[in-house]
């Protein structure tokens, strides 16, 4: 059993599936108790479950049967919405704090190992910025993204932090003051806000022409290029987040930041190389702007229109899931207040843009819900319950009561089980 939460939050999921396995009734394995609300995901490795509350204690779970084998705790004014990162070739798994820190620990103690640079710091203000999104590990870093606690109280300025694992040094790109390369006190950059919050956190793309390039999507906080400030935009970075390597930003974004409507609300999401079209690496992206972008992740230009626009329902919160069919014919699925609402997309004349595919209604709510692909089952967690829908036509397969209260917890599919947190501080395991 193996699940990355990188391949679930940037890729949610990609590739080649058959139809969807009869899923029946989603039975519940196990549920526990947590010490407090993990209002996140899980990352799941080998037996093991890994996840953090918001009040910053990580927890290690064994999988097979829901036992917590430890708990390692920080503390820190306020919380952190963050998801521990596991690193493949050091056997070292990273976990949030709500220090401002990043911790490194031993994952199958749960002991702090406090060597090569870590525990590293992801912010100087800790009481105004927050660390919301997951971190990753890709191409030899560790990544995080910082933004504002709910309600936007300055000071504060969004950062992308990638913290390269061999030696424990920090790269900065601050999307405000981008001039200054590491962390700054954020009262003392003249622009505010321009958070990144978004349930993917820095997304990695997965394509290997791409040289690991990474991409964040930033909230409201001025824009001006040539000030070096980008609120409001997507923005593709080199893989150690030293170089801007371009930007998209809608041509209203005055009234954007002045509406509070962040494009950052969520993150782009790659899809699958096209080769039949003239832009075979796209990706799509939503926001509170209620507008989704098809664009070519190979040229960020600048005020210039994407590829595509399109005017969804309500507002995005939600991560757009991403599923390629037996037919390699790829989806793209997002979850907005009157449900879930899948597009297909079609190349023609080596021209590619997405149609309207299937429409679910549903209840989500503002904030929505992600939608998780696995073996052609699209899972969501819902107030309402832990729904199985069919990928491919949005037929309902199967709903577990089984949870309490969803705000942004996702679930994660690991070796035939779904796993899945709520507001009641408990996590469950289902089978499927």
């Amino acid at each position: 059993m193996r699940s990355f939460l990188p391949l679930i939050l940037a890729l949610v999921f990609m590739g080649a599936t058959s139809a969807p396995s009869n899923v029946g009734d989603l039975r519940v394995r196990w549920q526990i108790k947590l010490g407090s609300v993990a209002d996140t995901a899980p990352l799941v490795y080998g037996n093991s479950l890994y996840i953090t509350a918001t009040d910053g204690t990580t927890y290690a779970v064994d999988t097979t049967s829901g036992r917590i084998l430890w708990r390692f705790a920080t503390q820190g004014p306020k919380i952190t919405t963050s998801v521990p990162a596991y690193d493949p070739a050091t056997h070292a798994l990273y976990a949030p704090g709500v220090d401002g820190m990043v911790h490194r620990l031993d994952p199958v103690s749960g002991r702090e190992v406090r060597e090569g640079g870590f525990p590293e710091q992801l912010t100087l203000a800790p009481q105004t910025e927050k660390n919301a999104s997951p971190l990753h590990v890709a191409n030899g870093y560790l990544y995080a993204q910082t933004s504002g606690y709910i309600g936007d109280a300055t000071p504060y300025v969004g950062h992308v932090v990638a913290i390269r694992l061999s030696d424990g040094s920090k790269r900065v790109f601050n999307v405000l003051c981008s001039s200054h390369h590491e962390l700054i006190e954020p009262q003392t950059c003249a622009g505010q806000r321009a958070g990144m919050w978004s349930r993917a956190g820095v997304v990695v793309d997965p394509d290997a022409s791409m040289g690991g390039r990474i991409y964040v999507a930033t909230g409201n906080g001025p824009f001006d290029a040539a000030a070096g400030n980008y609120g409001d935009s997507i923005l593709s970075l080199s893989d150690d987040a030293t170089q801007l390597l371009g930007y998209l930003t809608p041509p209203n974004y005055n009234d954007l930041e002045a509406e509070d409507k962040d494009v950052g609300s969520s993150s782009p999401s790659m899809l699958p190389r096209q080769p039949q079209s003239a832009t075979p690496l796209m990706a799509v992206q939503g926001g509170k702007d209620s507008v989704l972008r098809l664009f070519d992740r190979t040229h960020l230009d600048g005020l210039h229109p994407p590829l595509q626009t399109m005017t969804i329902d309500s507002l995005l919160f939600s991560i757009p899931g991403v599923w390629t069919d037996r037919t390699g014919t790829t989806y793209v699925f997002i979850g907005i207040a009157d449900g879930v609402h899948a597009y297909r997309l079609v190349t023609t004349n080596r021209v590619s843009r997405l149609v309207n595919a299937w429409n679910t209604a549903l209840e989500l709510g503002r904030e929505a819900a992600t939608p998780v692909v696995g073996d052609g089952v699209l899972f969501l967690a819902t107030s309402s319950g832990l729904l199985a829908l069919d990928a491919q036509t949005g037929r309902r397969l199967s709903n577990s009561t089984a949870i309490g209260p969803i705000h942004w917890q996702i679930p994660v599919v690991a070796g035939g089980t779904v796993y899945c947190a709520d507001q009641n501080g408990t996590l469950t395991a289902f089978s499927h």
